[in-house]
């Protein structure tokens, strides 16, 4: 659905008001967005067998570049041909919903179905440390890699949402470093090389690694400055997704790097005196909002009513580290039925009085 945009209510104003402090300095607000494109009309599911004899299937509809399936199945001898239900997303029709390799999870701010354990300083220069599942591989299930940057002085151990992740299925690596201001380029190769480094672990023999990682489905996520970071690798193609927790560029050419589909999570804008410490705004969230407005592939953005260290203070913590997880399922470990969480005007995070959503070609 190229140049779609869609707005949704929640939990607060998203005015772009300018706000600065020594971390990050706030743009100017960006250009108003296009108008929504009408998705097409749906057909009939594919691969539903019509009740009666030669019931042939209807054709599907746009839906933004979404496209339909195949044809329904004929019919059996006997009655009238009788019409398939469409139950899919924003038009998006005849595609079976499926939870993916994984167990199915409903409570994403509840800890996952694994036990979550660390590898500690491994890797290359500077040092990493591994989040993961106890169990790796669950039944043949390839584990996906998440690379992880934290924000300005701060430490990966800071933050509940990796061992989160790892008990959801994920393997998460993060260089053990604390980031200062204006290293988002070197933050940005160090995460290239902790997911280079899982990566080659998965091929070498011996590695408790080796041959338990999906190396084809790979996301760099990161707060404040490792989210700045994540925006300077964001153009690596081995990328599905990429996460952008409260870290909107200062730089905003930087957006252009975006190629894969994205979630944006920050605070709500605030006034001049928004600052790093302000519990009702994030000192993030006009340039987060600049490059949402900037951003040229599909986009999932959403506001939380709260400040730039939501991340690590409840209750927008555990929000956060649900939003994330769930995000990081439906694009990386295939969980279909996550389609309406986060596509479609009436998208379940939509209605969520917790959240501000705005959407962008999905």
């Amino acid at each position: 659905m190229v140049g779609a945009l869609i707005v949704l209510g929640g939990c607060g104003d998203a005015a772009t008001e300018g706000a600065k402090d020594g971390d990050l300095s706030m743009a100017g607000s960006g250009g108003s967005a296009g108008a929504a494109g009408a998705a097409g009309s749906a057909g009939s599911a594919g691969g539903v067998p019509a009740g009666g004899e030669g019931g042939a299937s209807g054709a599907g509809g746009s839906a933004g570049g979404v496209p339909t399936g195949g044809s329904g199945g004929a019919g059996g001898a006997g009655g009238e041909a009788g019409s398939a239900t469409d139950a899919a997303v924003d038009g998006a029709t005849d595609v079976p919903e499926t939870t993916g390799p994984f167990p199915p999870v409903s409570d994403f701010a509840m800890p996952g179905p694994f036990t979550a354990t660390t590898l500690a300083n491994v890797g290359p220069a500077p040092g990493y440390t591994v989040y993961m599942p106890t169990e790796l591989a669950p039944d043949g299930a390839l584990n996906p890699i998440v690379g992880w940057m934290s924000g300005g002085s701060t430490g990966h151990a800071s933050y509940t949402l990796l061992p989160h992740l790892a008990s959801h299925g994920f393997v998460v690596v993060a260089a053990n470093v604390v980031p200062g201001i204006g290293q988002e380029v070197q933050l940005g190769e160090q995460i290239i090389a902790g997911i280079d480094w899982l990566i080659a672990e998965n091929e070498r023999s011996g590695s408790e690694l080796f041959g338990k990682l999906d190396t084809t489905r790979l996301a760099s996520a990161g707060y404040s400055m490792g989210s700045l970071a994540t925006f300077t690798i964001a153009d690596d193609p081995r990328l599905t997704t990429t996460v952008h927790i409260s870290g909107g560029n200062m730089a905003p050419e930087r957006v252009e790097n975006l190629h894969a589909p994205a979630a944006f999570i920050c605070g709500i804008p605030g006034g001049s005196s928004c600052n790093l410490l302000s519990a009702d705004c994030d000192i993030a969230a006009a340039n987060c909002d600049i490059d949402f407005g900037n951003a040229t592939t599909p986009v999932f953005y959403a506001n939380f009513a709260g400040g730039h260290l939501g991340i690590l203070t409840s209750p927008h913590m555990e929000r956060i580290n649900a939003m994330t997880t769930a995000w990081l399922r439906y694009r990386l470990m295939g969980d279909t039925t996550l389609t309406a969480r986060f596509v479609g005007p009436s998208c379940t995070y939509c209605s969520d009085p917790n959240w501000m959503v705005q959407q962008k070609n999905l």
